[in-house]
């Protein structure tokens, strides 16, 4: 079971066994035909019913029958909307849809699928996310599957809603640069949670370092991000201030609640500069190593030199010595006999 649904639909293809590719779009439309919305966005009372539409239009070559069905909406995983599979039953926003079980289009037409909004008495007041697709079923090698496409529905409960926003670190880390010179980052990672009835946005921010875009969040809804903090020197224990901030969407009826700030702590050992100083150590070490055993040699060949030296002066001398005194003769009366 596949679901396609954002909060910007665009037409997918989908492959029958025979025949060639199907594609088509579902898009918000009054009772004539699409009406330029992205999303549908009802705002009623409890108990009260609205009418809406979608148009389904098939852009394939030949005529289609597609299953329409309402679901409960979430937020995936990266931030992008989706609605329940078809399977699940509807709990909330999703259950309050009445559509047609199936659309069957022509090819390259267009048709306007009417959508009933019957609000619970007891709806709670604030968000309800929900969404309509339009799909088919193509038979796999093993397992049928289900390729939809569909449109937000942004149902809103009037009422004393109420907004609210909490958020958690739950990690911290110190990266550091292989620079010794260069300071490291700081990472902390946290966890935003929609605390409220109504939908917001979660921002978040540290020592003046962004941490992305924000990310969107429905009632119940929980994300976990991070934030990088650059220009961190290794000077042990660090610690930053994280503020989560709040946004309501424009138009909102309900004050918007008050920005976290959680308080995040990490060790940053200087291993780099400690790595570097050990290496620069033993540099010198090894280079006055060399030096003393230079200096050694040097001083053996220098005594050597002065030893050969000396010995040579010697025999020097002992050889003028006897070429100046030679020995005497010897009488005849001195020789042996």
């Amino acid at each position: 079971m596949i679901g396609l649904l954002g909060a910007v639909l665009v037409a997918i293809a989908a492959g029958t066994p025979a025949d060639a590719p199907i594609t088509w779009s579902v898009a918000p439309a009054d009772a004539s035909g699409p009406d330029g919305r992205r999303v549908i966005d009802a705002v009623l009372e409890p108990g009260q019913e609205s009418l809406e539409h979608v148009a389904v239009t098939n852009h394939s070559a030949a005529p289609v029958t597609f299953s329409i069905s309402a679901n409960d909406g979430y937020l995936t995983e990266r931030g992008s909307f989706d609605m329940l599979p078809s399977g699940t039953p509807p709990v909330d926003g999703g259950a309050w849809l009445g559509v047609p079980e199936q659309a069957v289009v022509g090819a390259g037409e267009t048709v306007v699928v009417p959508v009933q909004i019957a609000v619970p008495e007891t709806a709670e007041p604030g968000d309800h996310p929900a969404g309509i697709a339009a799909s088919i079923r193509s038979a796999g090698s093993e397992v049928a599957v289900e390729s939809r496409v569909g449109v937000r529905v942004n149902l809103t409960v009037a009422g004393e809603a109420v907004a609210g926003l909490d958020a958690q670190v739950t990690g911290v880390s110190y990266e550091p640069s292989w620079n010794p010179f260069a300071p490291g980052d700081l990472v902390v990672h946290y966890e935003a949670v929609n605390t409220g009835t109504v939908g917001l946005a979660a921002a978040a921010s540290a020592a003046g370092a962004d941490g992305g875009e924000p990310r969107e969040l429905l009632p119940g809804g929980r994300v976990q991000r991070s934030v990088r903090v650059p220009d961190v020197w290794p000077a042990g224990r660090v610690t930053t201030e994280l503020t989560v901030e709040p946004r309501l969407r424009d138009g909102a009826a309900v004050a918007a609640p008050p920005a976290v700030t959680l308080t995040a702590t990490a060790w940053a050992l200087p291993l780099a500069q400690l790595l570097f100083l050990l290496v620069l150590v033993l540099l010198v070490l090894v280079v006055r190593r060399l030096l003393r055993r230079r200096r050694d040699r040097l001083r053996r060949l220098l005594a050597q030199a002065r030893a050969e030296g000396a010995a040579e002066a010697r025999r020097h001398t002992t050889h003028t010595a006897h070429a100046q005194n030679p020995d005497p003769p010897r009488s005849p009366m001195e020789r042996t006999w």
